[in-house]
């Protein structure tokens, strides 16, 4: 049996992945980028149980080196799950990031923020010829 697909996967900069981790970190869930490597990027994701161990489980996403600079591009599918202490469904874990609104940095702030979010807050200059 052939298999058929055709997929958009979703591809960030490793600066946007951050962002998007610590947008999408709180008191309790953690998101962090652990370790970036030739060819993989791990990103920490931790839910302290009620005794308080953070016991974080990694999502390993595959990288490559971005056109310019010195960064690298991010694929966010998840190749493996390492320390999945939820029963193989640890990926689930991460799918704040998979399905994270695209963050940009705000050209006044330098924050990250939604597109909505920057353009709430800047004011748009019109020139009158």
């Amino acid at each position: 049996m052939e298999i058929q697909a055709d997929n958009k996967v979703r591809v960030v900069a490793l600066s946007n992945l951050e962002a998007m981790c610590k947008r999408h970190s709180g008191t309790s869930h953690g998101y962090w980028v652990e370790k970036v490597t030739k060819n993989r990027v791990h990103v920490g994701y931790s839910n302290p149980d009620e005794w308080g161990p953070r016991n974080p489980m990694f999502a390993v996403y595959p990288c490559y080196p971005a056109a310019f600079g010195d960064s690298v591009m991010v694929v966010l599918d998840i190749v493996r799950v390492v320390n999945d202490y939820d029963d193989e469904d640890g990926w689930q874990n991460f799918d704040f990031l998979t399905d994270c609104e695209v963050l940009w940095r705000n050209p006044t702030s330098l924050e990250w923020n939604t597109r909505e979010e920057i353009e709430g807050t800047i004011e748009v200059e019109v020139c009158d010829d």
